[in-house]
């Protein structure tokens, strides 16, 4: 259930790393911004809150329209001179933006026709009724959408697929000898720009302007620890939520700022102490040992390349983690401070850390006798 009857107010809702879904409440053609959390609580822009309020008791459930959004910084992508603009989506989709598209086939988009029922790159009839004959099916695909941009703002993007469709159009508009003098110059951007996509795929050339090809992480890995350790790298989820975070900051007396995924240093050794030195004595090293902490001499830091919990098994380890997480966040929220979380900890836990104690004297014991 959507709790609107406390509002909160940040500067850009949208950009909230750890929220559920982002979109906006429609009302009377007005669009209101939001973030809803895992806890249903609300986000809204500061910059719309007399809007808010104004709205306060007519907002429901069924006017929340989602939106996707951008995991990615938007980047430039060159294919040959052509520059794109282009991000990847939450749910995968490889994005253009808009007006680069337009660019990108040497067209503008002042003063051009529109057919109605068709997306504004379809510009002629001509080349409508080839999209109609040719790919029926996706009219939808090729259609710009709204997207929750990386900064926080919205903006239309299309589908990455929609250069080649549109491409593989034009290239059949001339064949049938359709082309008029005014398309000569989109024919020969669309040639460049499939000639281009024939070498390397969309997705692929997109991945790498992005880099997201980090991100998704497909490493192999041996089979350590079966029962908590995972074979292979999990793709990045948020176990984490934001209640852990907003404790957190809460705890240490420092102002939380839900739009950013920016914490102290020092949080990595309350996480590891409270969280991950939970874990059975062996599945920790075996965790530093897949993802060790490696020096950035820029940064003049040390980091992990991925999230310690990439490496959990779902069945075990990720169970492990979601249901020690869940009793954590809750003494977190009865504690006044540290001193006080400390005193609560030791309390609640008191049989699991006596059981974890005699588990790392028998892991020790087994590793002496190996020796």
């Amino acid at each position: 259930m959507l709790d609107i009857s406390n509002p909160r107010y940040v500067d850009k809702c949208l950009k909230m790393p750890h929220a559920k879904k982002v979109g906006y409440f429609l009302i009377e053609n007005e669009k209101i911004f939001v973030a809803i959390q895992e806890n249903e609580d609300c986000y809204f822009n500061k910059n719309q809150k007399e809007l808010v309020e104004k709205y306060q008791n007519q907002i429901y459930p069924k006017d929340f329209h989602e939106l996707s959004r951008a995991i990615v910084v938007e980047s430039e992508l060159f294919i040959g001179d052509t520059k794109l603009t282009c991000s990847v989506l939450n749910d995968g989709r490889r994005v253009i933006k808009d007006t680069s598209l337009f660019n990108a086939l040497d067209r503008t988009r002042k003063g051009e026709t529109r057919i109605e029922g068709f997306p504004p790159i379809i510009g002629s009839k001509t080349i409508a009724g080839l999209l109609t004959e040719m790919y029926p099916e996706q009219i939808e695909t090729i259609t710009p959408f709204e997207v929750a941009e990386f900064n926080g703002k919205t903006g239309k993007w299309y589908d990455a697929n929609t250069i080649p469709i549109i491409c593989d159009i034009y290239m059949e508009a001339e064949k049938q000898g359709l082309i008029k003098s005014g398309q000569q110059h989109v024919l020969e951007k669309a040639k460049i720009l499939l000639r281009s996509l024939a070498k390397v795929g969309i997705t692929a050339l997109i991945d790498e302007a992005t880099n997201y090809q980090d991100i998704r992480g497909k490493d192999e890995l041996q089979i350590l620890l079966e029962k908590f350790i995972s074979e292979e790298l999990r793709p990045y989820s948020r176990e984490f939520k934001s209640d852990y975070f907003e404790q957190l900051f809460r705890l240490y007396k420092l102002p939380y700022d839900p739009t950013t995924t920016k914490r102290p240093r020092y949080f990595a050794g309350f996480t590891n102490k409270y969280v991950y030195d939970m874990l059975p004595p062996n599945v920790w090293e075996k965790l530093d040992e897949k993802n060790p902490l490696i020096y950035n001499s820029e940064k003049n830091r040390s980091d992990r390349k991925y999230r310690l919990h990439q490496y959990l098994s779902e069945e075990n380890g990720l169970k492990f983690l979601r249901e020690h997480l869940e009793g954590l966040v809750t003494v977190m929220k009865l504690s006044q401070g540290m001193d006080d979380f400390k005193e609560k900890f030791e309390l609640v836990y008191a049989d699991k850390l006596k059981t974890l104690g005699r588990m790392q004297s028998q892991y020790q014991l087994t590793l002496d006798m190996i020796d």
